[in-house]
């Protein structure tokens, strides 16, 4: 086929000029062959191949085409093969089985997903899509859930209740455009709070026009009205109000403010008063000023009378008193602030529920007799508030301020000006109001040279302009120019037009006839023609009624080009301050805007204009050639013969610039075909034999750098030999970005072949290939490669890289078949370890955390047999591995191995880690080897004195710990070891010396008997020793507590002391909460007869009072009165002086 040229000045013509010659070969084409897409032809034929292709359905040459490594025509194929997708003639293509074994392998990773999206997007056969969700679900679930949606509607319904928690809010609306069932499912959503739901809601707000009913029964449990929009509150009030008007509770109160005008409009005033009568019998009404805001808002809706009525439901009827409304409304707001006082709530605030004659009259007196200021202020907003938007009471509050307050201070003053601003347009205002506020204005010295609020001299302008009058030269000079568009919307068509006049005089005189000489004039005249222009877009000016302003941006242009002062002055804001003004600016777009996007409209419209703004494209040219990709790539596609050998001859010459490689070379790889750019890259690539790699002068050696970073940028995409052409000495590390980007794009076939390449290359590269590896190939292709790594490098670093990737992934497996698979490579690893292996490795074989449990045994034996190979490099990994493995010590080496490994410590060193002991005899024991294990080595520490001392803390300090992880793991109890060693301690010991000790063991030993009573094997308990700890376990073992110590106060006077301690340590043993601690005191507590037991936990209470939280103070307070309640004579005098008010609320009772 001829090479395509085609004509045109513009893009637009261009365009035209292919699609003429694209529709004169099809209405001809009678079925010839296409040549196949080749790299080496310019981008506009291979566009024509395509599209013949496309059109004629070609669907082979399609195919090829998508398996292409020019992602450029990939796009192009699937943009206009639309029909591959949707008709179901090509359903055996467009399956997810043919997909993924034909045609996904060979295409590039970014094409496939630009194919899955496109078949995602336009296909809608339920089934078909079915399927390609089933197939996206084995590797991303949420790419998955896009297409749910699309599927069949109950299999969508069951999937979606499946995966509600990764569904993103923006798919879980397509999901409700098709079915509101999907909301049900959310609605039942177990796992979801309310406050999730309502947000769930508020997403889907749109269903409330078709599914009304339904969309409502979800909000009548879960949220108020507020948070949906005025248009949707009048279209349920038209079609079901009572949905609305039955929902009670204060909510509705937020519902009727937020929704005045479009709820009030469809309730009289009786119905009003009913709902909020009905909303003060909620005993969820909170009392506070933030709703007192709310219900005053809608009282002036109903009549006076019924507004008392109602306020006495509220907050009379809510202090539980029953009190007679006094006569006059000021007693009877006083009485309200005294009986229901609503956080602070000042008694004039009351007045805003009432008329405003009514509240005018009452909070003036109240006015006069204020002393406070701040209070004034608020007493005046109040009334302002009760005047409301009504023009005639606002007057009247005005003409009241005036006269009474004119002499306050100006922020007073201040205060009320800007309310009134805030409640009246200011063209409303009529003359007598405005002497009046003019007259406020004139006593805050406005008028006067000072500063003053510029919202006052606006003001005055506006009024000034609009009533026709001259405004104040000393006003004028205190403006500091703005375009006053905040007032426009305020204002009507002929009043805006005077204020735009005055605006614009005023502004035009400072620019008209305005020379500039100098850099400061020029920057001050281009500000002022800014705020000019802005003044004109703000008042919707056409820019075209003002040619002056026209010719004064062309005069700054001039200004910009033929002065070197002007140069850098930016014009940008003048092309961007409206976008339906930039046609007006075109000519001279460079100029003001030099941008990419300029540069592109420029090319689609006028590409003559390059060639009269060289110097202004050259900037533009000069700048980040990642933005400007576009750009470059529409003069490669449709300016090749003309713009892109111009501006490859630039950044040719621009390769010999330090500073400007970057940009060129990034340049030239959008811009040069693939062979073009290779041939540059050729000229650069380090020899291998090169001695001195500094012999490279600066300019070549820049050159190799970016070219090594760059050359993946090229398409199509570069072969990995291509890539690899700077994987040398000094370059190597720089070609590895390449190789990452080339790398994250190919198809897996190439990904394959590439892997295997990286395996015999430098050091570095091959760790980077045994990174990839580990990320794209699955167990089966894995194993291989990496054992035939290891077998062919002695290179520790590699060696390190392979067996941690190898051990990684092990720990993350789940299934059986991979794991053995797994562990078969990583034994044959370690089984090949020599003693000069990386550290990591070596650490790595002391943590078996992480490894499945299945060959978790086998692992600490190889590691084991390693470090006993090797004991003095690695003096103390074997202990370490016991310490930590104990029970597969005792399985995988026998009982015989950990015991003489015991004995042999104790010997050695005089103790023995408290891991290794108590996990020994606690977790690895047999029944049957119980008694034997303890006799043969727990026994003899009893009698050996230089062991015994050290054997007797650990038992008292660590024991304990090592007995709850025991429970917590078996559901079990040691009840008799602890026996045995009760048993032989009690032998030692000697009283009264060892009294605290033995009591701890005594107590340790009944809990556990208690526990074992209580525990049940089958009870699914958490991870937390406070499950076991319930109320039957806690009284028994009160019960317990009692009994030794109303024995042992029998023997020893005065234990409580002792006792104190044991408890302490007892509760700590066993991580006792305050709560727990009480409730076993409470459980103490049961017989009055015992005094010395109240007497106790008097004690104990008494320090353990400062810990009482919330949720255990009733715990707490019930022991106070259990203990105040006691008739001896001895514990009332200790509980009226700890607890007097506890002890005089009995005496009452």
């Amino acid at each position: 086929m001829k090479s395509i040229i085609l004509e045109g000045n513009t893009l637009g013509q261009r365009h035209r000029h292919y699609n003429r010659l694209l529709n004169e070969v099809l209405s001809t084409n009678r079925g010839e062959t296409l040549d196949k897409i080749s790299y080496d032809d310019n981008d506009i034929d291979n566009f024509f191949k395509i599209d013949i292709a496309s059109h004629n359905r070609d669907v082979n040459y399609i195919l090829e085409v998508l398996k292409s490594k020019d992602l450029l025509y990939v796009t192009r194929a699937i943009k206009k093969s639309r029909w591959l997708i949707t008709d179901t003639n090509y359903s055996h293509i467009i399956n997810p089985k043919y997909l993924h074994k034909e045609l996904f392998p060979y295409m590039m990773q970014k094409a496939k997903s630009k194919l899955l999206l496109h078949i995602r997007l336009y296909l809608r056969d339920e089934k078909r899509v079915a399927q390609f969700y089933k197939y996206c679900k084995q590797f991303d679930v949420k790419l998955a859930l896009k297409w749910l949606h699309y599927c069949p509607l109950q299999f969508a319904l069951n999937e979606f209740h499946n995966h509600i928690d990764e569904i993103r809010m923006s798919t879980f609306k397509r999901f409700c455009r098709r079915s509101i069932e999907f909301l049900d499912k959310v609605a039942t959503y177990s796992k979801l709070d309310d406050w999730y739901k309502a947000n769930y809601l508020l997403e889907v707000e749109f269903l409330i026009r078709h599914k009304t009913e339904e969309y409502l029964n979800h909000i009548d449990n879960l949220y108020n009205l507020s948070f949906l929009k005025r248009k949707h509150v009048q279209l349920v009030m038209k079609t079901c109000p009572r949905r609305i008007l039955n929902n009670l509770g204060y909510r509705v109160m937020h519902s009727l403010v937020a929704y005045d005008s479009a709820l009030i409009q469809y309730m009289d005033k009786e119905s009003i008063k009913k709902i909020l009568l009905k909303c003060s019998q909620q005993e969820d009404v909170p009392i506070n000023i933030r709703y007192f805001d709310v219900l005053v808002k809608i009282l002036p809706r109903i009549e006076l009378s019924d507004r008392i009525e109602v306020l006495k439901a509220f907050f009379v009827s809510t202090a539980r008193i029953d009190w007679q409304v006094p006569d006059g409304l000021n007693m009877f707001f006083s009485a309200i602030n005294d009986f229901a006082p609503v956080n602070s709530l000042c008694v004039f605030r009351w007045y805003e529920c009432v008329t405003f004659d009514v509240a005018y009259r009452e909070i003036t007196k109240l006015i006069e007799t204020e002393l406070k200021r701040d209070v004034r202020v608020s007493m005046i907003k109040t009334l302002l508030n009760c005047a409301d938007r009504n023009f005639e009471n606002i007057f009247t509050v005005l003409k009241y301020f005036h006269d009474t307050h004119i002499h306050e201070l100006n922020n007073f003053k201040a205060n009320f000006v800007n309310q009134i601003l805030s409640r009246v347009a200011i063209n409303k205002f009529d003359t007598k109001m405005w002497t009046l506020l003019d007259n406020l204005f004139c006593s805050m010295d406005v008028y006067k040279n000072s500063s003053s609020n510029s919202k006052y001299v606006e003001t005055i302008i506006v009024y000034k302009i609009i009533h026709d009058q001259i405004v104040p030269e000393i006003i004028g000079s205190k403006f500091k120019f703005k375009t006053l568009k905040s007032y426009k919307n305020k204002l009507n068509s002929e009043e805006r037009e005077k204020i735009f006049i005055y605006l614009y005089d005023r502004q035009i005189k400072d620019i008209e006839y305005k020379t500039i000489t100098s850099e400061e004039e020029f920057k001050m005249f281009v500000k002022r023609l800014e705020l000019t222009l802005q003044l004109l877009a703000d008042w919707d000016k056409d820019i075209t009624g003002y040619p002056m302003i026209l010719n004064k941006i062309t005069e700054c242009i001039t200004i910009k080009k033929q002065k070197c002062w002007a140069m850098d002055i930016d014009l940008s804001t003048f092309y961007n301050i409206r976008k339906q003004w930039r046609r007006y600016f075109f000519d001279h777009s460079l100029v003001l805007n030099p941008s990419k996007h300029v540069l592109l409209n420029v090319i689609k419209h006028d590409s003559n204009m390059l060639n009269m703004y060289q110097k202004e494209v050259a900037l533009i040219r000069y700048d980040d050639p990642l933005s400007l990709k576009l750009v470059l790539s529409k003069i490669k596609i449709y300016y090749a013969d003309t713009l892109a050998k111009e501006w490859i001859n630039e950044y040719f010459f621009y390769l010999n610039d330090t500073e400007k490689q970057k940009m060129a070379i990034q340049s030239l790889s959008v811009l040069l075909s693939k062979k073009e750019f290779l041939d540059i890259v050729k000229k650069y690539i380090p020899e291998e034999n090169m001695t001195n790699w500094k012999e490279a002068d600066e300019i070549e050696h820049g050159c190799r750098k970016k070219l090594a970073t760059n050359i993946h940028r090229v398409r199509p995409l570069p072969d990995t030999d291509e890539v690899l052409w700077f994987a040398k000495r000094k370059y190597i590390n720089l070609a590895v970005t390449s190789l990452n980007t080339t790398f994250s794009n190919l198809s897996h076939i190439d990904r394959e072949e590439y892997i295997s390449k990286l395996t015999t290359q430098p050091l570095l590269l091959q760790k980077h290939g045994i990174h990839m590896a580990f990320n794209i190939f699955n167990t089966d292709k894995l194993l291989p490669v990496f054992e035939t790594i290891w077998k062919t490098t002695t290179n520790s670093s590699v060696r390190n890289s392979v067996f941690l990737t190898t051990y990684d992934l092990l720990c993350k497996q789940s299934k059986k078949s991979r794991i053995l698979k797994l562990w078969e490579l990583l034994e044959f690893f370690i089984e090949n370890l020599s003693d000069n292996e990386d550290l990591t490795i070596i650490e790595k074989l002391g943590a078996m955390y992480e490894i499945p449990e299945i060959v978790k045994s086998n692992f600490f034996m190889k590691a084991y047999q390693f470090f006993k190979s090797i004991p003095k490099k690695h003096d103390g990994r074997v202990d370490y591995l016991i310490h930590d493995y104990v029970e597969i010590v005792a399985k995988r080496l026998g009982r015989d191995f950990i015991e003489v490994y015991i004995n042999l410590k104790w010997s050695e060193n005089g103790s023995i880690s408290d891991d290794i002991f108590f996990n020994y005899l606690l977790f690895v024991q047999d029944k049957e080897y119980e008694l034997d294990t303890y006799e043969r080595l727990v026994k003899p520490l009893f009698y050996n004195s230089k062991y015994y001392p050290t054997f007797k803390k650990m038992v008292f300090d660590q024991l304990p710990y090592f007995m709850r992880d025991y429970v917590l793991k078996n559901k079990r109890v040691p009840v008799n070891l602890f026996k045995r060693l009760r048993y032989d301690f009690k032998q030692k010991f000697s009283l009264p010396e060892d009294y605290v000790a033995l009591k701890v063991l005594e107590l340790i030993c009944d809990f556990l008997e208690i526990l074992e009573h209580h525990i049940s094997p089958k009870a699914n308990y958490s991870n937390d020793f406070e499950e076991f700890l319930k109320m039957p376990l806690l009284s028994d073992f009160a019960k317990a507590c009692s009994k030794h110590f109303q024995r042992d106060i029998e023997t020893f006077a005065h234990t409580h002391f002792a006792f104190e301690y044991v408890f302490d340590n007892v509760f700590y043993s066993f991580y006792f909460s305050t709560f727990h601690k009480l409730q076993v005191y409470k459980f103490m507590l049961g017989d009055q007869s015992k005094l010395e037991s109240y007497l106790l936990v008097q004690r104990l209470i008494s320090k353990d009072n400062i810990d009482i939280k919330n949720h255990e103070k009733s715990v707490h307070d019930e022991i106070i009165a259990m203990l105040c309640s006691h008739p001896s004579k001895e514990i009332k005098m200790i509980c009226q002086h700890f607890y007097p008010d506890k002890t005089q609320a009995i005496k009452l009772n």
